[in-house]
């Protein structure tokens, strides 16, 4: 069986001979790819980046929260002490999310998320303690304040819909200036679906390669 490299440099013909023509147009392709303006293709995600940061940058800072924030607390809420499951009972000190499963949720380095806790914590959003069972380990707890101001925004962001029409308007579909108002929606759910699915499956295929190991899930797709 020949490899790509093979035909590459031969060309395949569909009638099962090899076509100067065809190689040619496929090393022409590959040059394209090997060239240096794909570093475009990081430029542009490094500007969606602070695209998506710029916009909710308003709504955050007027609830003395950035990006990184509320990530961190949003994965504190999923917590079962976040979630209340552990309302009414006596909180121990084996209670609370683990530093290091934080760390290792958000993909950030011990240095990063010592620092994030630090400032929340005198905030009086969060607290930390040792755990009983380990003393090298620090365990974290959202504070009532911090449990209610992470449920505020997570409500304005996300569960208003508000992050989902921000991404719908970005990759809805072209208005058809000769089919009328009625008949070229901008919005069309099945066609911002199907951009979503395509764009978290190249994002999640670079992650992979770049080596980010980051396991926080927002739920988006309507199976999740």
């Amino acid at each position: 069986m020949l490899s790509f490299s093979d035909m590459s440099a031969k060309g395949h013909d569909p009638k099962g001979g090899y076509s100067e023509k065809w190689s040619a147009s496929r090393i022409a392709a590959r040059k394209v790819l090997l060239r240096p303006s794909m570093n475009a293709i990081f430029f542009g995600l490094k500007r969606a980046h602070h695209g998506t940061l710029r916009i909710t940058r308003p709504m955050l800072s007027a609830m003395g929260l950035t990006a990184a924030r509320y990530d961190l607390l949003f994965v504190l809420l999923g917590s079962p002490d976040g979630r209340g499951w552990t309302l009414g009972r006596r909180r121990g000190s084996n209670s609370g999310l683990p530093q290091s499963r934080l760390r290792k949720t958000l993909g950030v380095s011990r240095p990063t998320v010592s620092r994030m806790l630090a400032s929340l914590e005198a905030l009086g959003l969060l607290f930390r303690q040792r755990c009983e069972r380990d003393r090298r380990q620090l365990r974290v707890t959202l504070t009532t304040l911090g449990r209610k101001l992470i449920r505020k925004a997570d409500r304005l962001l996300r569960r208003s819909g508000w992050a989902q029409l921000a991404l719908d308007s970005a990759l809805g579909a072209d208005h058809d200036p000769n089919a009328g108002w009625r008949g070229s929606r901008w919005y069309d759910d099945v066609h911002c679906l199907q951009e979503m699915s395509l764009l978290d499956a190249a994002l999640s295929r670079i992650r992979r390669t770049f080596r980010d190991f980051a396991s926080l899930d927002y739920r988006w797709r309507p199976d999740d």
